[in-house]
C-alpha cells in the first residue's frame, strides 16, 4: 500500500531527518588543521598586498611631488586599465576617433589607422579640457541622432521595424525560458500612411487571455489597435507641434500630481498653486525650468519653452516631491508671513461682467 493509503490523515509527506555526520576524532583533527592553514595562508597574503601597496603609495608620493602634479593624477595613470569597464557613455577616445573619420572619411581607414591618426595628432596638437567636452558633446550628438532621428523613407523605416521587433522577439522569447514570464508584444504603424506591417507576438499560451478574458482573438486585438492608432491622425511632425506638446506636458503634471497625492480626481491649480496644492496636499512640484514661467503649459506660446519643459519632465529633473511635516510648516510659516507683507500670494478670482447689475428674481 502507498503511504497516503496509510496515513489519511496527514495531507503532505513530512521530510526525512537527515542523520548528522559522525566524524571521527583524526578527520576532526585534520579538519581543525586545514581550516587553520587556510587561514594563515590568507593572513599572508594579505598582509604582503598590504604592504606591497603601502610601498606603492610611497613611491607614487615621491613621483608627484618630483613632477609637481597631485597623487590621484598619478594613481589615475598606473591605474587606468585596471579601473577601465565597458560603459556605453561617449569617452574622449571615440570621440576623438569619430572626429578623425569624419575628416578623411572619404578614405575608408581601418580603425587601427585611425587610432593611430588619433595618436600623432596627439602628440602635435594636445587638447584642452574645452576642446575635450566639445568633441564629447559632439560624439553623444551623433549617437543620439543615430539612435532616435528619423528614416529617410517608409522603406528603410519598414526593415528598421521589422528587425528591431525580431530581435525583441528573441530577447523575450529567451526571457521566457530563463525566468518563465508572459508577455504579448504589439507593434502597429502611427500613420495611414506609413508601409510598416503591423504585427504581435506572444511567449506561451499567451495568445489565450485575449480569447478566454478579453473575450476576442488576439489578431482582432492587433487589428483594433492598428485602427486606434491610425484614427489619431498624427505623424511624427504632428506630435512635435506645440498643441501636441502642451497636451504631453499637462497630463504629465496631472498624472504625477495624481500618482504623488493617490487622489484620482484631483486637479492642477495654477493660479493658487502654493495654497491650493502645496499646502493642501503637501506635495511641490521640484525642477520647474527657471528660464520657462510657472503657469499653465496651455498658455506657453513659444514651442521651445514647452520642449525644455517636456523634456525636464521626461528625464525626471522635474517631478512631484512629497513635503516632510516640517518642511510643510516651514512653508506655511513663510506663506502666511507673505500674505501678512500684503504680497499678491492668493489670486483673486475673476471679476463677473454683470457684477453689481440687479437681476430679477
Amino acid at each position: 500500500s502507498s503511504w497516503r493509503a496509510r496515513n489519511p490523515g496527514v495531507p503532505v509527506q513530512p521530510i526525512k531527518a537527515q542523520a548528522p555526520r559522525l566524524l571521527s576524532t583524526a578527520k576532526k583533527s585534520s579538519h581543525s588543521l586545514t581550516k587553520e592553514d587556510k587561514a594563515k595562508r590568507a593572513k599572508e597574503l594579505h598582509d604582503a598586498l598590504e604592504s606591497f601597496l603601502h610601498s606603492q603609495n610611497v613611491k607614487l608620493e615621491a613621483i608627484a611631488a618630483a613632477n609637481n602634479v597631485t597623487f590621484d593624477h598619478i594613481k589615475g595613470l598606473i591605474n587606468t586599465k585596471t579601473n577601465y569597464h565597458h560603459s556605453r557613455c561617449a569617452m574622449l577616445q571615440n570621440a576623438l576617433v569619430h572626429t578623425k573619420s569624419l575628416e578623411v572619411n572619404t578614405e575608408k581607414l581601418p580603425m587601427a589607422r585611425l587610432q593611430e591618426l588619433v595618436k600623432v595628432d596627439l602628440e602635435v596638437h594636445p587638447l584642452s579640457q574645452s576642446e575635450e567636452e566639445l568633441l564629447i558633446e559632439k560624439l553623444q550628438e551623433y549617437r543620439e541622432l543615430k539612435t532616435c532621428g528619423t528614416r529617410m523613407n517608409n522603406t528603410v523605416t519598414a526593415c528598421d521595424v521589422n528587425y528591431t521587433v525580431d530581435r525583441i522577439t528573441k530577447e523575450l522569447e529567451n526571457l521566457r525560458d530563463q525566468t518563465g514570464i508572459y508577455a504579448t508584444l504589439f507593434v502597429t504603424r502611427g500613420h495611414v500612411n506609413d508601409t510598416i506591417q503591423s504585427t504581435w507576438t506572444t511567449t506561451n499560451n499567451s495568445a489565450d487571455f485575449w480569447q478566454d478574458v478579453i473575450q476576442q482573438p488576439v489578431a482582432d486585438i492587433a487589428r483594433k489597435y492598428e485602427q486606434w492608432a491610425c484614427t489619431q491622425g498624427q505623424n511624427i511632425v504632428e506630435r512635435n507641434n506645440l498643441v501636441s506638446i502642451r497636451k504631453q506636458v499637462t497630463k504629465t503634471i496631472l498624472d504625477g500630481l495624481r500618482q504623488a497625492t493617490n487622489k484620482r480626481n484631483i486637479v492642477m491649480n495654477y493660479l493658487n498653486y502654493e495654497r491650493s496644492i502645496i499646502l493642501a496636499y503637501g506635495v511641490k512640484l521640484v525642477g520647474w525650468p527657471t528660464d520657462v514661467k510657472f503657469v499653465n503649459p496651455s498658455s506657453i506660446g513659444v514651442i521651445s519653452e514647452v520642449i525644455r519643459l517636456r523634456d525636464t519632465l521626461r528625464s525626471g529633473a522635474c517631478f512631484w516631491k512629497k513635503l516632510s511635516k516640517r518642511k510643510r510648516q516651514e512653508f506655511l510659516a513663510q506663506w502666511e508671513s507673505r500674505v501678512t507683507a500684503g504680497e499678491a500670494v492668493l489670486k483673486p478670482r475673476k471679476k463677473r461682467v454683470d457684477a453689481g447689475v440687479s437681476h430679477k428674481r
